[in-house]
């Protein structure tokens, strides 16, 4: 249980039976334990926003209750987006795909800030924390010295095994035989395991070398110096959202997704509103855009871009419908960052799926 969890109650106007805290978030965690797509969805939108998921807080209400009798069956609205916070918080507390979804997820809805209400903030810094380390664990270093440890273990029971066979003893023969073929097999895992991590780690990095230094849109297929950094936003955050290969992404791609729109030389504006980003985009690569599935509150770019009449402009009802208003402005970097993460949580989603 988190040490504010009694502090979470504050925004809900309530101030809870300190005797009943551990058992309510042992109820809220036994309700979530297998989450699917669209319960992590939910329970996303119930920490960040207030009047969200009739449906599910009914199906989340009877577990509570179940688990936890004295868990009120009405009238709390506020109180479950507390539970909600606290089957989050458990789940980004062990590295997995559900906890990757999550944090993810709570990533790409955050934008812009000002839309999102979350009924406590030791979640938003909770996942902040998980993305940063847990996308630095799943890009081992390289370790040369597992090599030496395999050639280590290797010697250690051929001698075992020579002594044994010095000593015409037919039983320790046996077992040492056994225990280096053991020992050989372990070492050999070990070092397949390490060489295979660390290929999947260089063959991201070399992609997005190539893509770097490319100069080119892969999907416009066009050179970046005759496309404006309007228009290839959105394209170059998918771009780099197919290319990377170990999940969660680490923050240093969208350093580099900064240094490619900087080869865009045509000239764009400082500031657009969403219906800018939008009508800039290509009619094609829009078509091939996949629809959003579960999600459209959590990823407001996508959810535009998927809603524009093929040619034409998303309207003010589109905009608000995606959860933005027709008059926020952002940059072409802005946009493009905030896309990429739309995209990899969907594909984080489909990976669940």
């Amino acid at each position: 249980m988190h040490p504010n969890f009694f502090h979470w109650h504050s925004r809900a106007e309530i101030k809870p039976e300190v005797a009943k805290l551990q058992a309510r978030w042992d109820a809220a965690v036994k309700c979530t334990e297998k989450p699917s797509n669209a319960d992590i969805c939910s329970l996303i939108k119930l920490v960040l926003f207030p009047g969200m998921e009739p449906e599910f807080g009914k199906r989340f209400t009877e577990g509570l209750v179940k688990a936890e009798p004295t868990f009120p069956p009405t009238n709390n609205a506020q109180l479950l987006r507390v539970m909600a916070s606290a089957a989050v918080y458990h789940h980004l507390g062990t590295p997995s795909k559900v906890a990757n979804a999550f944090a993810l997820g709570l990533q790409a809805a955050n934008f812009p800030r000002a839309r999102v209400d979350p009924i406590c903030q030791d979640v938003m810094a909770r996942y902040a924390e998980y993305l940063a380390t847990e996308s630095e664990r799943v890009r081992p270093k390289i370790y040369v010295a597992t090599l030496a440890k395999a050639e280590k273990q290797a010697e250690t029971a051929y001698g075992s095994l020579k002594k044994a066979i010095e000593a015409n003893s037919a039983q320790d023969v046996g077992k040492a035989s056994e225990a280096m073929g053991r020992g050989m097999l372990s070492a050999m895992k070990e070092s397949h395991q390490q060489l295979g991590d660390v290929i999947g780690r260089m063959s991201e990095e070399s992609q997005f070398l190539w893509w770097l230094i490319g100069r080119r849109s892969s999907t416009l297929e066009m050179n970046r110096e005759l496309l404006t950094a309007d228009a290839y936003a959105l394209p170059a955050a998918a771009e780099a959202a197919e290319r990377v290969m170990v999940l969660p992404p680490t923050g240093s791609i969208e350093s580099i997704l900064d240094e490619v729109l900087s080869q865009c030389e045509k000239k764009s504006g400082p500031n657009m509103g969403p219906a800018d980003i939008v009508a800039n985009l290509d009619g094609k690569w829009v078509q091939n855009v996949a629809p959003v599935v579960n999600a459209h509150e959590l990823t407001p770019l996508v959810s535009l871009v998927a809603s524009r009449p093929t040619p034409g402009k998303v309207d003010a009802p589109a905009i608000k419908s995606a959860g933005l208003t027709p008059k926020i402005k952002f940059t072409a970097v802005e946009a493009a960052r905030q896309y990429f993460r739309e995209r990899v949580f969907l594909r984080v989603l489909e990976d669940l799926r």
